[in-house]
């Protein structure tokens, strides 16, 4: 072999090495490239949720007609919560009958079935990882927390009138994880 051919051979052999890797480095890029863009599927879904909630004619509607009626009665849920004549034992039982005198008070069934819906559509979205947990936190966690742990005697009398147990299982279970026997009062 002489020394044209060993060069030939030599470029050759570094030609295939080098496009070999020129793939695998390709490879590489494209899969980045398709983890970035379904993070930012995951973020537009959640978005989508957001300007729904925002927006929504019903949700909104929803959301108000269940902001205005706690900002009536919250100095009566305040009074019953704090006062010294209810011994504890008593409060949660007074507490889940003074939320579902509000609700039928106010007429909040629909409203509150509308944002506990709402709710369980975007924990869902979070579970199949669909959309993104992280903004869909900032965004719904707060409301969503509050909603549940002011009007959960509400969830539970609809179980107990629907004869459904699992109902809004998932907005309770993962707003107040220990739910397990939170309606059994």
């Amino acid at each position: 072999m002489d020394a044209q051919e060993f060069r030939l051979q030599m470029a050759e052999v570094v030609g295939t090495w080098v496009a070999a890797l020129s793939v695998v480095v390709g490879g590489i890029f494209g899969v980045f490239q398709y983890l970035e863009h379904k993070a930012a599927v995951r973020v537009d879904r959640t978005m989508a949720f957001v300007e729904r909630y925002h927006s929504d004619g019903l949700l909104m509607e929803a959301r108000l007609k269940i902001t205005d009626s706690m900002t009536l009665h919250v100095d009566a849920i305040n009074q019953l919560l704090t006062s010294p004549d209810i011994q504890p034992e008593q409060l949660p039982a007074q507490y889940n009958a003074h939320i579902n005198k509000i609700v039928e008070q106010d007429d909040l069934y629909g409203a509150l079935e509308q944002i506990f819906t709402f709710y369980e559509q975007i924990l869902l979205c979070r579970e199949l990882n669909l959309c993104d947990s992280a903004v869909a936190k900032q965004f719904f966690d707060v409301d969503g927390l509050a909603f549940i742990r002011t009007f959960y005697p509400y969830i539970c009398r609809i179980r107990q009138q629907w004869n459904n147990p699992s109902k809004f299982d998932r907005v309770l279970s993962f707003y107040v994880p220990k739910s397990g026997d939170i309606c059994q009062v």
